[in-house]
Parts: C-alpha cells; structure tokens; sequence
C-alpha cells in the first residue's frame, strides 16, 4: 500500500489538536488513535486547498481512524469530500463497508451525525465487528453515481500483554515492559472521572509513546510516573477517580512514524494518506489493556 506525502504550500491560522506532552508521536495518537472521533482531529487545512476537492474526481471521500482486534465494534470517521454534511442528519451520499480479504466476509457501517458546535458536523461510521489478528481487509466508501475511495489495512497479529514492572523505592518511576511488538503505536494510562457535584463521568486518557524507548527485537519500555494521575487532576474538586488501566497499541505495516514529520504536513488534508482515491489514514491495531494500581484511583484498596 502506498501512502502519500504532501508538501505544506499553505498557510494556516488554526491550531491542531492538543498535544498531552507536545511530542509528535502523541500528534500521531491523537491523530490516529484518539482524536479522530474527537472534534479535534475534525479535517483541517487551509481552505483554498480543501475546497479543490470538489471541483475534481481524484478525491472522493475522506476515511480517516483504525480497526482494532480488541474491539467488538469498528468507527471510522467517512466524509465525501464533494458534498456539504446534511446538518438535519439526512446521511451521506453514499456507503461504506469492509470486506476481510481471506474469507470474503463483509460488513456495512452505518452512519451518527455528531455535531461538536452550530458550524462543526462530521459523520462517524460505525459497525458490528471484530476484525481478525494477522489478516487483510479492504474498506470501500462507495457513492451512489459508483465512485470509490477505498484502503486495504494489514492487521497486526496479537502480543503478550505488557509487563508492569513497580518501582523498588518511592522516588524512583514504575516501568511498563511491552514484548512481540513491530510497529508500537500509542501507550497510553487510562482512567474515568466522575464529577460528583455535576454528576456526570467523562473518561481520559495520557500517552506515554513519547517516553518510550527500544530495549531490543519488538521489545520496549516505557518509564511512569506515578504522579500522572494525581497531577492531570489538579484543580478538580468533589471528583472520583476510577477504572485506571494501562493501554498499549501495535499498528500494522502501514504505520508511520509521526515523530519524524511536520506538525503542519499531518494537519492538511491530503498530508499524509493510504487511501486510493480519498484522503485519511486508516491504520489496523491490536491493542491490550491491564490494570494500573496507582494511589490516585478510588475504586482500589
């Protein structure tokens, strides 16, 4: 599979997402793991580059996110780059669906109008299933005149769930031990907070990929402070901190080392891409996730 590189030639006035610790492999979590059903990772780009799109037939629809082997259910974030997004929820022109390529099984996505303010709108594709380690699988957006963006992503086969590995003295940082992994895409600790006084929950995640380093063949290392949680809380009051857990990604052979690219190629549209006909980056994961005992996390004795 190929994938595009696009030169920046224009200026921008906006800002990318948000970065938890500034580093351009936490751009690529975001970008790729997290951010994309966030409306931070909405498209972005300068306009006069992005509204091209409709005056040709080269770029049919931007797919944009990933297939995960520990999920039940996909989302991918699907827009058609020739139409406006129906702000009345009336759908796109057009359908998605995946194909594994092995066994010919196929599934169809169906769409969700989110609306992150009055102006930003953007449809998430969603279906029931569980894609297969060590496999290929061809998406295909496809619109009702027959024009067709589509990707094939490699998944990863599946590794051991990572090691963690505390700390012999108090000052001294735990460490997460993650083996059988090629591509390691995003490390993450994860933990839900529940406001007590407003009584709503919201979960949240820190990436760790900046910090982590190589320790060998498909083995790295990752140092954590234990502080994180109780410092990312500061501030917060009347609030409970549960479900902490560890979470680690490998990516497939299409995976690309944003920490060697610019900032500003990765915001355009059409920076970086593996989809034929289209714009986006889909990527297949296998992800494993384990509990994090840290003092911060209430629902722990």
């Amino acid at each position: 599979m190929n994938i595009r590189y696009k030169k920046n030639t224009c200026s921008r006035d906006t800002q990318g997402p948000p970065s938890t610790n500034g580093t351009g492999k936490q751009l690529a979590a975001i970008l790729t793991l997290v951010g994309f059903l966030s409306a931070g990772s909405l498209l972005a780009g300068c306009d006069e580059s992005f509204n091209t799109f409709k005056d040709n037939d080269r770029y049919i629809f931007s797919i944009s996110g990933y297939l995960d082997t520990s999920l039940d259910e996909q989302w991918l974030r699907v827009i058609n780059l020739q139409e406006e997004i129906d702000p009345n929820g009336g759908g796109m022109n057009g359908t998605v669906t995946l194909e594994h390529l092995e066994t010919g099984e196929s599934y169809s996505f169906r769409d969700s109008l989110f609306r992150f303010s009055e102006t930003t709108l953007a449809y998430n594709y969603r279906t029931e299933a569980q894609v297969q380690p060590s496999s290929t699988y061809l998406l295909t957006a496809t619109r009702s005149d027959g024009a067709r963006s589509r990707v094939v992503v490699d998944i990863p086969d599946v590794f051991t769930a990572p090691t963690f590995v505390p700390a012999d003295r108090p000052w001294q940082p735990d460490m997460l031990l993650i083996q059988e992994v090629e591509n390691l895409a995003d490390i993450q600790i994860r933990f839900r907070i529940t406001h007590k006084v407003a009584e709503y929950s919201q979960p949240y995640h820190h990436s760790l990929i900046g910090g982590a380093f190589r320790m060998g063949d498909n083995s790295h290392g990752v140092y954590i402070d234990r502080e994180t949680i109780a410092t990312a809380t500061i501030g917060m009051s009347e609030i409970e901190i549960t479900e902490c857990e560890l979470f680690v990604a490998s990516a497939g052979t299409d995976w690309v080392d944003f920490s060697e690219m610019d900032p500003e190629l990765l915001m355009l549209p059409d920076g970086i891409s593996n989809v034929e006909n289209g714009t986006g980056y889909v990527i297949g994961v296998s992800s494993r996730t384990i509990p994090y005992e840290n003092f911060a996390c209430d629902d722990q004795d």
